[in-house]
């Protein structure tokens, strides 16, 4: 017989969410893999080393090797007393000085980190100068493109899209819903910001690959519109290197606030050129 207190389990066991940051530059993407350094494996081996049993986490996106995040969203159960602040601090010791946790919190037990997502907002960004710091944070493009071109080609793309052009993804759905879509200037070189419900496989980079054709001349500018009518594969742009992309932020319901970039101090201003975003 018991006296009715809930089971020592049940008071324990409980649904994380959690902000994180990461340097992409060592890992081959977030998704766990078998014998390569992945984000997802080194925070599951992490969270088994502080509570004694496997953790699976989820992530919002599935970011691609060498691919960095400010406000990546990963939910995970765990079953221990350590309180959000301590467990976080406890993470943070445990990882990579690669990785951070930047925010921590208990979560209703039906948040799933991808699931429960609305929007996913990626950044890329291109620099001027060339230089050993911005070597696997940017990309220096090898003739400078020229902005409103790009910009003019990113126009009326907001709304449902079939994708199946910009992923090397052989199956789909290849529908997005896409938000926004633009390039800006920061102090260092050029910004693109892209926002959409989901994204496909290398979608960012396929992206920024045809905008960075169009910004040299080499494509007209109704070509990004015609690829995305066409789905002509055949036709698009190699996709840009995966060190500029960052995955910026993840957009929930109003139950959760909206939350400020968690910059890490890196070699560049990251928040020049994030600011706003």
């Amino acid at each position: 017989m018991t006296d009715g207190a809930e089971p020592t389990e049940a008071r324990t066991r409980r649904n994380v969410r959690a902000v994180v940051a990461y340097d992409g530059s060592a890992f081959h993407g977030w998704q766990l893999q078998p014998s390569v350094p992945t984000v997802q494996g080194e925070i599951e081996r992490a969270l088994e080393s502080i509570t004694g049993a496997p953790v699976r986490v989820q992530g919002a996106g599935r970011t691609d090797a060498g691919v960095h995040a400010l406000g990546q969203v990963a939910s995970f159960e765990v079953d221990t007393p350590i309180p959000d602040p301590r467990l976080r601090a406890a993470l943070n010791a445990h990882l990579p000085g690669s990785i951070r946790i930047a925010a921590l919190e208990t979560a209703p037990p039906e948040f799933h980190a991808r699931f429960s997502a609305h929007w996913r907002h990626y950044g890329y960004l291109l620099v001027r100068e060339e230089s050993p710091f911005f070597s696997k944070y940017a990309f220096r493009p090898r003739s400078w493109p020229d902005l409103d071109r790009m910009n003019a080609a990113c126009e009326n793309l907001a709304g449902e899209h079939d994708f199946r052009a910009f992923t090397s993804q052989p199956e789909g759905p290849f529908g997005c819903h896409l938000l926004e879509a633009g390039w800006r200037v920061w102090p260092g070189g050029m910004f693109f910001q892209v926002r959409a419900d989901r994204f496909l496989y290398r979608m960012v980079r396929f992206l920024v690959g045809v905008c960075l054709e169009i910004g040299r001349g080499n494509r007209p500018i109704g070509h990004l519109r015609e690829l995305v009518a066409t789905g002509d594969r055949s036709r698009v742009a190699a996709p840009a290197p995966a060190m500029g992309v960052y995955l910026l932020r993840v957009g929930y319901g109003a139950e959760w606030r909206r939350e400020s970039h968690p910059l890490v101090p890196g070699p560049f201003p990251l928040d020049a050129a994030f600011r706003g975003a």
